[in-house]
């Protein structure tokens, strides 16, 4: 199935949709990542098209119309991600993952660029290479530049390398004891004048608004927290695009998490 927005063809494209169904680089004991693309189109397709006397229409967002021209290119392997991206020649992309390693593929493909990271976790372990912990470790990005949001699980050695690297990260307390308004001037300090990549793990939402990933952890953001601040993100930076990665739908009751995913699409895409 396509995603039910896709109205366009490639040449025409302004966003390239593209499903990498592959957890090779999990080490979850709740597998089912590779399963997140279709299930992110399967809602799509349930919840944003009504049908009324034989004609159909689809859902549009808080922010207007869904106007943008978006092609699906459907899924493809992991190892086929770093090859296909310089031959979109600018067009914004859009991965929906599948575990997280995954976008190690995608940024070897933009070196030095800044990156503004949702997700529980760190993810740069740097014992041991190529699997969704080391994303930040693997990929060649500029750390100077980077920003983690949302942060609130991390390993010994991870906590040597932030410091090590300078990395900044934002926990979803400093939410509180700040504001929004300030979370964003970190992100706008951080990658101002670069070209911009939005990673966003699932796990980074409190599992209670997202249960369907592979690694939960208590004490998470809330959808608006983080729309709010992606939104500003792809208004006001030179973003070459985004990803969705980790949901895992044997564990999303009642599709929380995948309704969730779709939603933030579709916004990120006006």
């Amino acid at each position: 199935m396509k995603f039910v927005y896709a109205n366009s063809d490639l040449k025409r494209a302004e966003f390239v949709l593209i499903g990498v169904p592959d957890e090779s680089g999990s080490h979850s004991s709740r597998k089912g990542a590779k399963k997140g693309p279709d299930a992110i189109r399967n809602v799509a397709a349930e919840r944003c098209v009504f049908k009324r006397n034989g004609n159909y229409s689809l859902a549009q967002v808080s922010s207007g119309k869904i106007q943008k021209k978006i092609y699906d290119y459907g899924n493809i392997p992991k190892k086929k991600v770093s090859q296909l991206i310089p031959t979109l020649h600018g067009k914004k992309i859009i991965i929906l993952g599948g575990d997280h390693s995954i976008t190690t593929e995608v940024l070897s493909c933009f070196p030095h660029i800044a990156v503004v990271y949702f997700d529980a976790h760190p993810d740069i372990v740097f014992s041991e290479k190529r699997y969704y912990g080391s994303v930040l470790n693997d990929a060649p990005i500029d750390y100077k530049k980077s920003i983690l949001i949302g942060t609130r699980e991390s390993e010994v050695e991870e906590l040597d390398t932030l410091k090590k690297k300078s990395l900044q990260v934002i926990s979803p307390q400093d939410f509180y004891v700040h504001d929004l308004h300030w979370v964003w001037k970190q992100i706008a300090h951080k990658t101002k004048g670069k070209k911009v990549y939005i990673s966003l793990d699932l796990d980074v939402f409190d599992p209670s608004l997202a249960p369907g990933v592979s690694t939960p952890v208590p004490g998470g953001l809330d959808f608006n927290q983080v729309l709010f601040l992606m939104k500003r993100i792809m208004k006001e930076r030179d973003v070459v695009g985004f990803d969705i990665m980790e949901l895992t739908p044997k564990y999303d009751s009642d599709q929380k998490t995948a309704h969730l995913a779709v939603k933030l699409l579709l916004e990120m895409i006006v």
